[in-house]
């Protein structure tokens, strides 16, 4: 029987170090996999760009990433200083006249503006609770605003105010579900917009310094 124990002990001793190695190494791994996926997808997609790079940037391992990069700084830095701004408002005006890809073109950029972080004390991005599937069931939403000059007027009830929310899914926040809800039926919270994005996308495992910071 001491035998017995004596193995066990051994084989509880080895499993703990292998679970402690296997969880030290997960995240690295799984950081190493998606760089990596991200890389050759990207590498895939500028294809075409590197047959129209010079030889010599042609040998280097991801030359055209860099350049696209360095593309997107120059055209931030340009918008920043407001000189390209009435380029880009002709062309979303020629586009605006296009039937498919105006409809394309807008949702993108309101989803994009909307998760773009510089200015998270907006009022689209106030971070709220609210109760679904069902009652007792919380998540995290996005209080976008009111609802009375527009959707008020499909629902019967005209006694309460009613909000636009918008409730992302789990880790991807560009997807989600939008509601039209009672203000009433929402809890404000002191959540940043950035600490809401982190603990969607960590799937609940990053807990908001907001919320370790409460008494």
């Amino acid at each position: 029987m001491k035998i017995l124990d004596i193995f066990e002990n051994i084989f509880s001793f080895l499993k703990s170090l292998f679970l402690n190695g296997l969880f030290t190494i997960l995240p690295i791994t799984a950081t190493i996999f998606f760089m990596h996926f991200t890389y050759n997808l990207l590498v895939g997609w500028l294809y075409p760009l590197k047959k129209m790079e010079p030889l010599f940037l042609q040998k280097i391992p991801g030359a055209e990433i860099i350049i696209v990069t360095l593309l997107i700084l120059l055209i931030g830095a340009l918008v920043k200083l407001l000189i390209i701004t009435p380029i880009i408002h002709r062309i979303e005006k020629i586009i605006a006249k296009i039937p498919l890809i105006r409809t394309i073109y807008s949702s993108a950029k309101i989803v994009v503006n909307f998760f773009n972080i510089p200015d998270p004390t907006h009022t689209r991005k106030k971070v709220v609770l609210i109760q679904f599937p069902k009652k007792g069931y919380y998540n995290i939403a996005f209080l976008l605003e009111s609802a009375q000059d527009n959707f008020k007027k499909l629902i019967p009830d005209d006694e309460k105010k009613y909000v636009k929310i918008f409730m992302p899914n789990s880790p991807t926040p560009a997807t989600g579900y939008f509601f039209i809800l009672p203000e009433d039926e929402i809890i404000p919270t002191d959540i940043t917009f950035e600490e809401a994005i982190q603990t969607i996308v960590s799937c609940g495992l990053i807990t908001p310094e907001t919320i370790k910071k409460m008494k």
